[in-house]
């Protein structure tokens, strides 16, 4: 038997972060899925370029402020591990960095939406991904999880949202409010740190 401690790892450019985020990761404790979610904030994912990136950081705090505002702050935290290893940050890197260090207490789940998981094997490595991991998959409105979806765990009852971070951003340019899409921690960080520059000229209209 497996008595490892069950990590479920999340890995996204949580730009920003948003409620979809963390109810997503409550409910994978809530289901007992996983005994921790770990937020994985990448600083470049090789499939995507992003225009209005925020800096690394400023997703990381605004993560750490989302998470200690969740059901569980004790279990749902956020890792910056993506940003001290070789770039362009690879999944299958990271899941090999931390399994040779903490492999032997810790069990690495794969937390990935329907999206991903049906183009997986555009993925760097994807077999030894398929192959030495568990995967939970989360429903995405318009997704479907394709032929990888038998192997792995599809969370069918997952709570599915109208909105996205392109969503919020989009909102924050247009100048509407957002407090319904993010923590009221995040929203007083992002208008006082205005991320993305996107109300920097606010004031003059």
């Amino acid at each position: 038997m497996d008595d490892r401690y069950r990590v479920a790892l999340y890995f996204g450019s949580f730009n920003p972060i948003h409620k979809g985020h963390i109810a997503l990761a409550e409910m994978v404790l809530e289901q007992d899925k996983a005994d921790e979610v770990i937020l994985v904030v990448s600083p470049q994912n090789p499939h995507k370029i992003y225009a209005d990136l925020a800096p690394e950081f400023m997703r990381f705090e605004m993560c750490e402020l989302a998470c200690a505002a969740s059901k569980y702050p004790d279990r749902i935290r956020v890792s910056a591990i993506e940003f001290t290893l070789e770039r362009p940050s690879y999944t299958i890197n990271t899941l090999r960095y931390l399994n040779e260090n903490f492999g032997d207490k810790m069990k690495f789940i794969l937390l990935l939406g329907a999206d991903n998981i049906s183009t997986i094997d555009t993925w760097y490595c994807y077999r030894e991904i398929l192959r030495d991991y568990p995967i939970l998959v989360y429903p995405r409105k318009g997704c479907d999880p394709g032929s990888y979806a038998d192997d792995a765990d599809y969370m069918e009852s997952a709570p599915l949202y109208d909105y996205s971070a392109t969503v919020v951003r989009m909102a924050l340019r247009q100048h509407r409010p957002i407090s319904d899409m993010v923590c009221p921690e995040v929203e007083e960080y992002i208008r006082k740190n205005d991320p993305w520059g996107l109300m920097k000229n606010e004031s003059n209209e």
